[in-house]
C-alpha cells in the first residue's frame, strides 16, 4: 500500500495484514485480578446504572432498593457522584452494615421499618431524585416508583425477576414528570467503562475487594449458602493454574 494511502483497521482483520504489531504490557498477577472478577456483571450493573444513567448531581438523593452486591456497588458509585443522601434499603442486617461503610448516609431495614414513610422523612417529604431497584421484587419496584420526587424523579430497574413477571404502579403518579428506565449491564460502553472501573478500583475509590470473598471450586456449595445467608456479598471461585 502506498504511504500516502490511509487504511481503516477493523476487528478481526488481523489475518489479512502484511504485518502485525504486538505490544507487551505488564500483566497483573492473579491476586490483583481475583477481587474485581465480577466487574463484567454485578459491578458494572450497579455502578453503571448510577454513573451512566441516573447521574445524581451534587446535593441530590438516591435510594438503592436491594442491598445485595449490585445494590452496594450502586451505593459506592452514588458516593462518587456525589449525592448528598444515599439511602440503602434491604432486609438483611448484615448487608446494611457494609452499606454504611461503603457510602450510604442512611439505611432502612424493610422488614422492621415502613420504607415509604422513612424515605419521606429522610427527604423532607419531597421524595428522592433517583432510585435504583436491584432486587427484582415487584413490590419493591412499586415502592421505588412511589418514592420519586415530583418533576424529575427517575428509577433505574436492574433487578431481573422470572420472565413474565408483572409489576404495577399508579399511572397518574408518573404523569407528573417521573421516569422509569430499564437498564442492562449499566448501559455501558465496555471498552471505556471497564477500564475506568479498574482504575477507580486501583486508586481505592471503588473498593471492590471489600465485598468479594475467594473460594476454591470445591467449596462452591459453601459459597452459595453464605451468599444466600448474607454472610458474604460477592463469592468468587478461584481456579488453580
Amino acid at each position: 500500500m502506498p504511504e500516502t494511502e490511509a487504511a481503516v483497521v477493523r476487528p478481526g482483520t488481523g489475518p489479512f495484514a502484511w504485518e502485525t504489531l504486538q505490544v507487551d504490557e505488564p500483566r497483573p498477577d492473579e491476586d490483583e485480578l481475583a477481587p474485581p472478577a465480577p466487574v463484567g456483571c454485578g459491578i458494572q450493573t450497579g455502578a453503571g446504572a448510577v454513573l451512566n444513567e441516573l447521574r445524581p448531581g451534587t446535593g441530590g438523593s438516591v435510594a438503592v432498593c436491594g442491598a445485595g452486591a449490585v445494590g452496594l456497588f450502586a451505593v459506592m458509585a452514588a458516593d462518587l457522584a456525589p449525592a448528598e443522601k444515599i439511602i440503602a434499603v434491604g432486609i438483611v442486617p448484615s448487608r446494611l452494615v457494609p452499606a454504611r461503610e461503603l457510602g450510604a448516609t442512611h439505611t432502612i431495614n424493610g422488614n422492621q421499618e415502613d420504607t415509604p414513610q422513612r424515605l419521606r422523612e429522610i427527604t423532607g417529604g419531597r421524595g428522592v431524585d433517583r432510585a435504583l431497584e436491584s432486587s427484582g421484587v415487584p413490590a419493591l419496584l412499586r415502592q421505588a416508583i412511589g418514592c420519586l420526587a415530583l418533576g424529575h424523579g427517575t428509577v433505574a430497574v436492574v433487578g431481573a425477576p422470572p420472565v413474565g413477571t408483572d409489576g404495577t404502579f399508579d399511572v397518574n403518579f408518573l404523569l407528573n414528570g417521573r421516569t422509569i428506565r430499564g437498564v442492562t449491564e449499566g448501559d455501558s460502553d465496555l471498552t471505556a467503562f471497564i477500564p475506568a472501573l479498574a482504575n477507580l478500583y486501583r486508586s481505592g475509590r471503588l473498593p471492590f475487594d471489600r465485598m468479594a470473598r475467594l473460594y476454591e471450586p470445591s467449596r462452591i456449595d459453601e459459597a452459595a449458602a453464605e451468599a444466600t445467608g448474607g454472610q458474604v456479598l460477592k463469592p468468587v471461585l478461584r481456579f488453580a493454574d
